[in-house]
């Protein structure tokens, strides 16, 4: 009976030296068990509120993801890196880095149109887009998707051309309130933003103008829009790495991506959507999350011809040497985002 329990001491014993040996020599066992987890470099915008969405949400969760937010405002130097997996961006700031052979990928839309236009005072004598030779307008940058498309078209088909300030759209939105800047090329909320604004008497201060609504000659015809029609915005962007060595993994993120989208879709001014944009976005007003979040059209699917548009605007200024075509979006995604 000793032997018998003695023996039993022993196996025991042997069992206990066994796992802790795996621990030892098979640390990775235990990291394989837990959820695989993806850093999204993020600079907080409603335009993101889809990737908000889905975590606050457990979409991602759902689907055996851990997602972290990390808030930077080098998002995509932090993708191609390797800091981070996914940024949300502007293509026209992906597009450069992927022409120069950089480890980023574009593999989903964000959102269709940019919501990108013209804000002027209501007191401005703008008839006509010749009406903006050489002004000066505030606006991102000149790589700004909308900056390049409003800049071309009134060079193109009106012979016309304007003095761009490169602001930030609350720096934009401060210069139109100084009167230093003719008018600004603002996206939403700001657009929505500047439309609340009244002056002394309680009117409008602000109008949008040639946004392809308005009818800013009284001539009973709406202008087209100088950005052009449904221009395709943001992208979801990915380190060229992380989506060949986890590719399914990316895949799901997309996936709960295209949930949000839905959920957005069905009622952008839905009281829980609204507070989640506001905790993400707290510098911006209820009224105007609530007026703009209907114009962002969420959608998964690219448009790849509005961003191969996009590069060939960058070659011809120069930005880039050559259009990459369909080098742009990642393979491993033809089939479900383009």
């Amino acid at each position: 009976m000793r032997r018998k329990n003695r023996l039993l001491v022993y196996l025991q014993a042997l069992l206990t030296l066994c796992l802790l040996a795996g621990a030892v020599f098979a640390p990775g066992l235990s990291a394989q068990a837990a959820a695989p987890k993806i850093i999204v470099a993020d600079a907080n915008s409603t335009h993101h509120l889809n990737l908000y969405v889905a975590y606050e949400k457990g979409l991602f969760t759902k689907r055996g993801l851990e997602v972290e937010i990390r808030q930077t405002s080098s998002g995509v130097a932090a993708v191609v890196g390797g800091e981070a997996d996914i940024v949300f961006n502007c293509p026209t700031g992906v597009i450069t880095p992927i022409a120069k052979g950089q480890n980023i990928i574009i593999i989903a839309q964000v959102k269709i149109p940019c919501t990108s236009v013209l804000v002027a005072p209501v007191s401005a004598p703008f008839k006509k887009p010749s009406d903006l030779k050489g002004l000066q307008l505030a606006g991102l940058s000149s790589t700004c998707c909308a900056v390049i498309a409003i800049r071309d078209t009134l060079k193109q088909k009106f012979d016309t051309e304007f003095t761009l300030t490169a602001l930030a759209p609350g720096a934009a939105l401060a210069a139109l309130e100084s009167n230093s800047v003719a008018a600004a090329i603002l996206e939403e909320p700001f657009v929505a933003e500047a439309l609340l604004l009244k002056d002394a008497a309680g009117k409008p201060k602000y109008r949008t103008i040639f946004d392809g609504r308005s009818d800013i000659d009284g001539d009973g015809k709406v202008e087209p829009n100088l950005a052009g029609e449904n221009p395709p915005c943001r992208t979801i962007n990915a380190n060229r790495d992380f989506v060949k060595k986890r590719a399914a993994d990316a895949k799901a993120f997309i996936e709960a991506i295209d949930e949000a989208d839905k959920l957005i879709r069905g009622n952008p001014a839905a009281d829980d959507i609204v507070a989640i944009a506001q905790k993400y976005v707290p510098n911006v007003s209820r009224q105007a999350i609530i007026n703009s979040n209907p114009k962002l059209g969420f959608q998964i699917k690219l448009d790849t011809v509005g961003l191969t548009g996009y590069a060939q605007a960058l070659v011809n200024q120069g930005t880039i040497e050559k259009n990459p075509g369909d080098a742009l979006f990642a393979p491993e995604f033809k089939g479900i985002t383009w």
